[in-house]
């Protein structure tokens, strides 16, 4: 943490700096930068400058994005809170004066999330007395979203009453603040800690375990400061606070007032490690996310023809007639699969089990084919749990092994099977040929085959 870093202090999109050093990277040195950042180049660079205008990662915060000198910033590191190095692909001549451009764009919706986080965090720490165990923002991905794990389970109703008091902190528009404290307790506020049976920052603590220091509490002249932090920390610490609301250390960068956060959506929810992992959005990305989401509202309530409040019920007339629609296929699928199977029948009676049977394969209706020892059953466009109701049915009229099919693809076909004795290991074979995936039992198994029909029609032929 830089407490006279430039991109606490300003909010400016360019900055001139001098640079320090250029290291070039090279080895497993550069290796490990390349994998870190995701892409190989022919060269890399770390620098150090002057001045600090680029937010390093640190406090499940991604670092700035930029340019220096006209090359794209591709990652800033605090080093040891001593400097920060920043990664380039090309070099930059010592002393050289070079100016520095800050997208601030992204720069600002990392600055709306992680206030808007700040404020959610707070108000359940305040509310349940659970800690925020876990942060991180994800803002470039196709879906962006923050990540935040609480140490305790937050209810449905729960969240969507946090939802809306965020949201009115952020219509108050009150300062968030910042200030840095020295991690010093004077002689007074240790006897007084002692008298009292210990800190808030010990008290709070025995409810979690290792360094998860939920409060901390610092003397800073007459007064006693108070925030939350995940961590035990030392030295100058930066505690960023918003009147009433919530005090934190933290060294991400934040917005000047939380109305300029605007908006603030919870997006979901799910229980995570005996606690609550919570998916959120604010400020630009919570709106576009918004609009994302009503304009596929308005264009599924135009297409179901219904105004988009009554979608919901719409929606479950569909789903019920979609399983009587699906009942009814069954129903029929499953005659016509008696059928095949009486005719399969009737004719291993009349030909007195001849060697081939039904006609050349077609994959493409209802139809049969094969030898004494395998009969394979077509049945277009059934689905594995309709394959297996056929396989099922089929075990009355056919006393060979035997599969049932439907095609997937060009090159690609699933299936059910059930055979007699020594079924299973007879397929075993086959699936060393490369072409069979799945099992299962004698009694009933199934997967994949891989080949197009010819070459389904020749496997048949060559089964002995």
């Amino acid at each position: 943490m830089f407490k006279n870093a430039l991109y606490y202090q300003e909010e400016k999109e360019s900055y001139k700096a001098k640079v320090l050093s250029c290291l070039p990277l090279c080895g497993k040195e550069k290796a490990t930068w390349e994998k870190r950042v995701g892409k190989s180049f022919p060269a890399l660079f770390l620098l150090r400058l002057s001045e600090e205008p680029f937010y390093p990662e640190g406090g499940g915060q991604a670092p700035d994005k930029g340019t220096i000198d006209g090359a794209e910033l591709l990652f800033a590191e605090n080093v040891e809170d001593k400097y920060i190095v920043h990664l380039l692909e090309k070099g930059i001549p010592e002393g050289k004066e070079v100016l520095c451009k800050v997208d601030y764009a992204y720069r600002r919706r990392q600055s709306e999330n992680h206030s808007g986080e700040h404020i959610f965090a707070g108000l359940i720490s305040s509310r349940f007395g659970y800690s925020n165990v876990g942060f991180h923002m994800e803002l470039t991905a196709e879906n962006p979203h923050i990540t935040v794990d609480f140490n305790g389970e937050l209810s449905e109703e729960a969240l969507s009453e946090l939802e809306l008091a965020v949201n009115a902190v952020i219509r108050r528009n009150l300062p968030v603040e910042e200030k840095y404290v020295e991690k010093q307790e004077s002689e007074e506020q240790e006897s007084k800690e002692q008298e009292s049976g210990g800190s808030n920052s010990e008290k709070s603590s025995e409810k979690l375990t290792g360094e998860e220091l939920p409060i901390g509490s610092l003397e800073q002249g007459k007064k006693t400061i108070e925030f939350r932090q995940k961590k035990a920390l030392s030295g100058v610490i930066r505690v960023v606070s918003i009147p009433g609301v919530d005090s934190c250390a933290c060294c991400g960068t934040h917005v000047k007032r939380t109305g300029e956060i605007g908006l603030f959506k919870l997006l979901s929810f799910e229980r995570h490690r005996g606690g609550t992992r919570v998916f959120l959005l604010s400020g630009e990305l919570a709106f576009l996310d918004t609009q994302k989401k009503e304009k596929l509202l308005f264009k599924v309530s135009r297409k179901l023809s219904t105004d988009y409040q009554s979608i919901s019920e719409r929606v479950d007339k569909l789903k019920e007639q979609t399983e009587e629609e699906r009942g009814r296929r069954i129903a029929l699928s499953l005659q016509a699969v008696e059928l095949l199977g009486n005719r399969y029948k009737k004719e291993q009676f009349i030909q007195k089990r001849a060697d081939f049977t039904g006609k050349p394969f077609l994959g493409e209706g209802l139809e049969y084919y094969g030898n004494k020892n395998l009969a394979v059953f077509h049945f277009p466009d059934f689905e594995m749990i309709l394959l297996n109701k056929a396989c099922e049915s089929l075990k009355s009229y056919v006393d060979t092994d035997f599969f049932c099919f439907s095609r997937r693809g060009e090159q690609e076909w699933q299936f059910a099977g059930a055979g007699q004795a020594g079924f299973l290991e007879r397929f075993k074979k086959w699936k060393e040929e490369g072409r069979f995936s799945g099992g299962g039992k004698e009694e009933m198994l199934q997967g994949r085959f891989r080949g197009s029909r010819e070459e389904l029609k020749d496997w048949i032929d060559s089964v002995e």
